[in-house]
């Protein structure tokens, strides 16, 4: 388990859709909602998600060793991998679909979260979250702290307050996750020429 407040790492922050399930969590409540985000990271260990992560990190570690004796080789095998990974995101977005209504336009980096929500939120009150990345349908479950919650001039009525979090704990590999998948995003941002004005503000 990873503590986010246990280091000052900054991540990249992305304007991003992603799908958002969160509740708030009673203070009395926080240390079972952090065995929740532990045990489901032990429980991982047992199923198919840990196999294929295992799997691809020693896949990983092969064709960097191949890599030294042939470029051509390795290329190959990692445009092959590449290909394998697009099937499994389809089967995944086929196996999850996305309603369109469950989307959110959220700010998003590897140590916090800001959407619009419904009702406010106090400060320091905790939150847990469900997040499903997009395209991949890759989830993300975490336990996050209210740094503010302020109801903005002119927003949509039916969620009219900017609700922004720090998350304190995440499994490793979910961070990971998620800051792979903040990369990939700024750079696709980058490719099509999109500047992204959340990199000039303040980090989680």
């Amino acid at each position: 388990m990873h503590y986010a407040g246990s280091d000052r790492r900054e991540f990249f922050r992305i304007n991003d859709t992603v799908v958002v399930d969160y509740k708030v969590i009673e203070k009395q409540q926080v240390a079972q909602a952090a065995d929740r985000v532990a045990r489901a990271s032990v429980d991982d260990e047992t199923n198919e998600k840990a196999q294929l992560r295992a799997i691809q990190n020693a896949f990983s570690h092969l064709v960097d060793q191949i890599n030294h004796h042939d470029r051509e080789v390795a290329r190959a095998l990692r445009m092959l991998d590449d290909k394998i990974n697009l099937v499994s995101q389809s089967m995944q977005r086929y196996n999850n679909p996305i309603n369109p209504d469950d989307l959110t336009e959220a700010n998003l980096s590897g140590g916090g979260i800001a959407f619009m929500v419904d009702e406010a939120v106090p400060i320091r009150d905790h939150v847990e979250l469900h997040l499903q990345l997009l395209p991949t349908a890759n989830t993300i479950h975490a336990l996050a702290t209210v740094i503010s919650c302020e109801r903005l001039m002119g927003a949509s009525p039916d969620k009219p307050y900017h609700l922004r979090m720090v998350f304190t704990h995440m499994d490793e590999q979910d961070r990971n996750q998620l800051v792979k998948h903040t990369l990939n995003r700024q750079a696709e941002m980058l490719r099509g020429g999109v500047a992204n004005e959340s990199m000039s503000l303040r980090e989680f």
